[in-house]
């Protein structure tokens, strides 16, 4: 099965609210639709949004980039598309709309492809990244109440150990002891302030505190994981296989945080969760609050991990005041359902895509 045609637009989704991290603060997100084509007329999706770190035009890098490898893309064989020096969130797009191809062929889901025995949901977790301890503990007995049974705090934001306890405190007592709840520092701590920290939240029993030091910090994220009880993860630091790899050796972490747009797409994933797997590490699958095309990617993705890991960051679609795709994927007491339609299983909606998207590019 070849390709025998190549479409792409670019897209700004504006959020609900502001999203706020330890590196920022995000009003919007962009990247760019792909859509590729067979002699059948059968369409294979996939979304290149580059991660927020990387800073504004870092869309329209991608549309050049795109337009650059475009040409090589059609007539290429689907089962073997070029990616080799691509940026990874145009890798992940190509893989992605690939499989959706692939998977469409056979008449499966991607999860199907991926996996003999996927997963029909995943069990996911809510995203807490607002500063203030009153609207945090609202946002996480709202989390409760939906039926969520893991919550992640954004923290690493504010200016003393005292005042992040608040915080913790605050949406642990929100919560109760029966919800998994875990923190996400996004790099922002030294090491002596990480151990420190977490040492003073042991008593709030958080299921994992997410990359504590600086992603480069591989021999400090070890010396932390050795201090303290509680169970780290690493995030920014998974960036390719190699990386992953390295954090392995070292035991710097107990849990992988693996986002297909960060490294590259589905498969280069899944050999990052395969290799965890096989060294007693859990993986959690994570979008970068994407659009919907790569939240379902993720999705099917995530499907195919063991169902006793655990929750995956898949609940971010709440965060955009819009999106590209026709339905949102359901979420019901705490689970995401994997769409059961061949490939992806998710429409566009070209309402949205006239209103949010920019001007479509065609080759040949």
């Amino acid at each position: 099965m070849k390709v025998t045609g190549l479409s792409w637009m670019t897209f700004r989704l504006p959020l609900r609210a502001p999203f706020r991290t330890a590196n920022g603060v995000m009003t919007h997100r962009e990247g760019v639709l792909l859509r590729l084509t067979t002699a059948s007329g059968a369409v294979g999706l996939g979304e290149a949004s580059p991660h927020p770190a990387a800073g504004p035009g870092a869309a329209r890098e991608l549309d050049e980039a795109l337009a650059r490898v475009g040409p090589q893309l059609v007539g290429a064989d689907v089962e073997c598309l070029p990616d080799a020096g691509l940026p990874p969130p145009l890798a992940c797009a190509i893989d992605t709309a690939a499989l959706d191809l692939l998977a469409k062929e056979r008449d499966i889901s991607v999860a199907a492809l991926l996996s003999e025995r996927p997963q029909s949901s995943v069990a996911v977790n809510a995203t807490i990244a607002v500063e203030r301890d009153d609207e945090a503990a609202d946002e996480a007995r709202a989390a409760r109440q939906a039926g969520f049974t893991s919550v992640k705090l954004k923290a690493g934001m504010l200016g003393s150990m005292e005042e992040e306890c608040r915080r913790v405190a605050a949406v642990r007592r929100a919560l109760g002891l029966d919800v998994r709840l875990r923190i996400d520092v996004n790099g922002a701590w030294s090491v002596k302030q990480a151990i420190a920290t977490i040492e003073a939240f042991e008593e709030f029993r958080l299921e994992f505190v997410e990359q504590p030091v600086a992603a480069g910090d591989l021999e400090g994220m070890q010396r932390v994981r050795q201090a303290v009880r509680t169970a780290i993860a690493s995030d920014e630091s998974i960036t390719s296989l190699e990386a992953a790899r390295r954090v392995l050796e070292l035991e710097a972490a107990q849990i992988l945080v693996v986002k297909p747009m960060v490294v590259g797409g589905l498969r280069a994933a899944k050999r990052i969760a395969d290799v965890a797997r096989k060294a007693g590490v859990a993986t959690v699958i994570t979008t970068t609050i994407d659009a919907g095309v790569g939240t379902a990617a993720a999705l099917h993705l995530a499907a195919t991990l063991p169902e006793d890991g655990p929750a995956c960051g898949l609940a971010t679609g709440v965060f955009l005041a819009g999106d590209i795709v026709a339905e949102p994927l359901p979420i019901r007491e705490g689970r995401m359902t994997v769409p059961r339609a061949p490939g992806l299983g998710v429409e566009l909606d070209a309402t949205m895509l006239a209103q949010y998207g920019g001007v479509e590019r065609t080759l040949p």
